[in-house]
């Protein structure tokens, strides 16, 4: 495994000066299915924007740069989270030729958490990410801008596990619970929605087994970062994905138990993923830094474990660009 005081190889080769300015777009389509935001390469000056209180810069609504077609970025926010949990990530990517899209996740964002963490939600958080990337691929201002041979999924906590999904991995609700017969205890978070036999009958009725499938051949690499859900993998699971894969993990996750979610997809997985460990980060630290508002009204989602915050994003936004950048020019390929 990759370890942070070795970050910095993973810069050499890599293109980290922009080369154009992060146009920004959202609620894209007339009638949206869900919000969905894209950022994007741009000749347009960028001004200031806030994005849910934070405020950054982007070019709201300017052309896209005419050197295209770009690697297509479709990103899936954590449970109760938005479509700007990671907008740092996002511009700093479209500034560097790629677009980035992000749905919010009915049933399971900062408004509307009634699905978070329930079976309901694990099914459909892939499929509104197939939709978005249907739309897309059909809109006509963008569709013309993107690479159909370089999409890319990307996610945070349960948002890493949903593009785990879109990648082929068959998540195993009856491995959920059997982890839950023993941890309930220990492991709220994961353990509060866990599904009742009757909910694992269906998933065998509608596909043969206890299993999520929710495979998208358009995907051709997945980037998790610090991914929830890894009482579901198993072995068998992760056998009919070929991508390349990225996992990206919390030196402290203090929401995540290590042994099954980190640690757990490390060992399922060796040999087959790319694995880095980020120093000082929690599980909320790939979020955008915190405002004073955030700070005194939500301070868990502030804690980070001996690192400034912005000194972790430009760490994965360097691990994550040169990942993609490596999968553009075929440097890494899938099995």
């Amino acid at each position: 495994m990759i370890v942070w005081q070795f970050l910095v190889l993973f810069a050499y080769g890599c293109s980290l000066s922009k080369l154009h300015f992060a146009g920004f777009r959202d609620r894209l389509f007339d009638k949206d299915p869900f919000p969905l935001a894209i950022w994007y390469p741009s000749h347009t000056q960028e001004g200031p924007v806030r994005h849910m209180g934070v405020t950054s810069k982007a070019a709201r609504g300017g052309d896209f740069a005419g050197d295209g077609p770009y690697p297509l970025v479709m990103f899936s926010h954590g449970s109760e989270g938005h479509r700007f949990n990671q907008f740092w990530l996002a511009e700093y990517l479209a500034r560097r030729g790629y677009i980035v899209a992000a749905p919010q996740h009915v049933g399971d964002n900062y408004l509307d958490p009634s699905d978070a963490r329930q079976l309901t939600i694990i099914e459909r958080r892939p499929q509104e990410m197939t939709l978005a990337l249907d739309l897309l691929l059909s809109h006509g201002d963008v569709a013309a801008h993107i690479d159909r041979d370089r999409i890319y999924a990307l996610g945070h906590s349960a948002g890493g596990a949903t593009v785990l999904k879109m990648a082929g991995w068959h998540f195993d609700a009856s491995a959920w619970q059997s982890y839950c017969d023993i941890n309930a205890d220990l492991d709220r978070v994961i353990c509060q929605h866990v599904p009742g036999d009757d909910i694992v009958d269906a998933l065998y009725a509608r596909y043969g087994g206890p299993v999520v499938s929710a495979r998208d051949d358009r995907v051709s690499a997945v980037i998790a970062v610090a991914p929830a859900f890894g009482v579901a993998a198993t072995a068998d699971g992760f056998d009919g994905v070929s991508v390349p894969m990225l996992f990206i993990e919390a030196d402290t996750d203090e929401i995540l138990p290590e042994a099954a979610n980190a640690a757990h997809f490390r060992n399922l997985l060796r040999g087959r993923a790319k694995f880095v460990k980020v120093k000082g980060a929690g599980h909320y630290s790939f979020l955008p830094t915190c405002t004073p508002y955030i700070a005194e009204n939500f301070g868990y989602l502030c804690r980070d474990f001996g690192r400034e915050r912005h000194e972790i994003h430009r760490t994965v936004e360097q691990v994550i660009l040169k990942f993609l950048n490596d999968m553009k020019t075929g440097e890494i390929q899938g099995r």
